[in-house]
């Protein structure tokens, strides 16, 4: 068969758009601006996605209208009116001859299951844990979290070091470790600065990676901190399970983000003990492919592509490499489109 999709992951800091062919070869691929966006308003959002879709293309040579199906998975597509709206508008920007728009979970699910169905628990700064069910059934949290990810990991790393300086808590090796991360001589000096608003979004979140560092070096504190984040996290996995009444049948839980990057295995260790006390027979894995190539993915499992190995190791070795995904680079233009050629 010949044929040609667009995987789109669509997220806060940047969004990626692929062009693959239905062997699995990435032909262009385009990455522009964060594409999140909450309101009914969404053409500025989708222009940024129709922007890196088309950067995509014309690195590939083709134009929409060659393109059999672009699968959207975007962050900010949580309510049905969220698709439709976004959905609108690309369908008038012309991308391709058919457009599904999806939230970004699934594309995260997709990057590492081994069949067109399983769950993902994605963490990053914040988490979300979605679900395809064998029978085709989707659904996502969304907006029903409450808790998890790194925001929620560096603020129990500040309430552990308020506790144990005013006494309500033990001591903890977190107070030395992010003392010093945010350039504080004293507990009072970092609380003055957070009740003044000093300590921006990004500082508080490189607070995480101490959390687990420190729990890797024994600290109960920290240890419970992670502790309780895999626990939550799994959480969300195993209300879906049982809801979707899976939990004697195989499948993968997809473990997708950032979080999952901090030192040690005692995070992924807590998930996966929760998982199997509910299903058994769950493989956690780790996502094998960014969650772009997810998005290819799930075109061709609507498409009713059959995805082989081949398929799969072609998307492996075309594929750009990590530095074009990389959310650390502070918006280098140089990394807003991939050459094919390089390959």
């Amino acid at each position: 068969m010949m044929g040609n999709v667009v995987g789109v992951d669509g997220g806060t800091t940047k969004t990626v758009a692929l062009v693959a062919d239905y062997q699995g070869r990435i032909l262009g691929a385009s990455r522009a601006g964060g594409s999140n966006w909450t309101g009914a308003d969404v053409e500025i959002p989708m222009a940024v996605v129709v922007a890196a879709v088309q950067g995509a293309l014309s690195q590939a040579g083709l134009v929409g209208d060659d393109i059999e199906l672009g699968m959207f998975a975007l962050a900010g597509a949580d309510w049905p009116e969220d698709h439709d709206r976004r959905r609108a508008v690309l369908e008038r920007a012309r991308v391709a001859r058919r457009t599904v728009v999806k939230n970004d979970a699934f594309a995260g699910m997709r990057a590492g299951s081994s069949r067109a169905y399983g769950l993902v628990i994605a963490a990053g700064t914040g988490t979300n844990t979605a679900i395809i069910a064998p029978d085709g059934r989707e659904w996502a949290f969304g907006y029903y979290v409450t808790y998890g990810g790194a925001s929620d990991v560096a603020q129990e790393a500040i309430h552990a070091v308020l506790r144990a300086e005013d006494g309500r808590g033990p001591q903890t090796m977190l107070t030395g470790l992010v003392l010093d991360k945010l350039n504080c001589h004293d507990v009072e000096t970092m609380l003055r600065a957070l009740v003044a608003r000093r300590v921006d979004h990004a500082r508080r979140l490189s607070l995480c990676p101490l959390v687990f560092e420190a729990a890797h070096r024994g600290d109960e504190v920290a240890t419970e901190i992670v502790v309780k984040q895999g626990l939550a996290l799994a959480e969300y996995a195993t209300a879906l399970i049982r809801r979707f009444g899976i939990d004697g049948q195989e499948f993968d839980v997809v473990l997708s983000g950032s979080l999952y990057k901090g030192r040690g295995p005692l995070l992924v260790d807590t998930i996966t003990q929760a998982v199997h006390r509910v299903a058994p027979l769950a493989r956690i894995v780790p996502a094998r492919f960014e969650p772009a190539v997810g998005a290819v993915l799930l075109a061709y499992d609507a498409l009713g592509l059959a995805v082989d190995d081949v398929i799969r190791q072609n998307l492996a070795t075309t594929c750009p490499e990590p530095a074009f995904y990389s959310t650390t680079d502070g918006g280098d233009p140089s990394l807003d489109a991939w050459d094919t050629r390089k390959r």
